[in-house]
């Protein structure tokens, strides 16, 4: 897209903003936006989002899948949602997912086959510092875990696997604000997407790993040392990558793909050698994390390199 320059006595010089741009994101005369220079190029930027106001949704035949719909419509930036469906108790999955991730969503309007859900309080907060919080509940997770099941305090397992529900209102919030208002830099808008999005998928492993786990807790259950030891290297694994996301090193990057290898190899060799259950469960889940964390590694260089 190319713009004239238009000259204004002997020193302003003026390009016009693409109309559409405007429009979607609100900038009106008098309206501040950012100016930046980088090298050869102007950036020009806001801090609006783009706004997804209202959006209707017929959930009737989504079942099992309406809570996850309503997710998505909030991680899209949507202000308000009217759900349509033909089974009343449908609403109870709505107000489940409100209740667990949906932040400052609330119910405003019901009838016998519909809802109105509308944003009514609470503002999108800083990106960088939720997602950090967000992190460090995963690796509560990771460790909290692992010290009960060296003491082999099951029990412990359950208010470690609610963690679960913490990560994942940040990591809906971490969505919410890329979609509806963007990263600072657009150029790591969808890697950090792609980022986030997986450490929910992490938080989940050790959330089904734990609720296992607990379920075993009068039984006498037998975990072997070479397991343990699968288990702190890829709580190891996924605390490298934290210090990596927040400060570049090789030496750490390499660590990370060194510590792969000898994992899973590890890991392939105890799935061979054990006929405990529990045992291969557990290397199960490590085995996903641990290629989890792996693909963070994608983005993440692409956004740094």
């Amino acid at each position: 897209m190319k713009r004239k320059v238009i000259q204004i006595a002997n020193s302003t010089q003026l390009v016009s903003l693409p109309r559409k741009w405007s429009q979607k994101y609100g900038i009106k005369k008098g309206a501040e936006i950012e100016v930046e220079e980088n090298g050869n190029k102007i950036v020009i930027s806001t801090e609006r989002g783009f706004d997804v106001e209202k959006v209707e949704l017929d959930v009737s035949e989504l079942r099992i899948m309406t809570q996850r719909c309503v997710h998505a419509l909030y991680k899209k930036g949507a202000n308000e949602i009217k759900l349509t469906f033909n089974h009343p108790e449908l609403i109870e999955s709505v107000q489940n997912a409100l209740g667990k991730e949906a932040v400052g969503f609330e119910i405003t309007e019901q009838g016998p086959n519909y809802c109105v859900i509308k944003h009514v309080s609470g503002e999108l907060q800083e990106f960088d510092s939720v997602l950090r919080r967000a992190f460090l509940i995963l690796l509560s997770m990771a460790d909290s875990s692992l010290e009960a099941i060296k003491k082999r305090d099951f029990s412990a397992l359950k208010s470690i696997s609610l963690l679960e529900e913490a990560n994942n209102r940040f990591t809906t919030s971490c969505r919410r604000f890329i979609n509806k208002i963007g990263y600072q830099d657009p150029r790591k808008t969808g890697p950090l997407y792609y980022i986030v999005e997986d450490m929910e998928n992490v938080a989940d492993e050790y959330k089904y790993l734990c609720d296992y786990l607990y379920n075993l807790k009068n039984k006498k259950v037998i975990i072997g040392k070479d397991i343990i030891e699968i288990y702190k290297k890829t709580n190891e694994m996924l605390k490298t990558f934290y210090e990596l996301f927040y400060k570049f090193d090789k030496n750490k990057l390499e660590l990370i793909g060194e510590s792969r290898r000898e994992i899973v190899k590890n890991a392939y060799n105890l799935f061979e050698k054990s006929r405990n259950p529990t045992d291969r469960i557990i290397l199960h889940h490590m085995l996903v994390i641990i290629q989890k964390i792996f693909c963070f590694l994608g983005p993440y260089l692409v956004m740094n390199l």
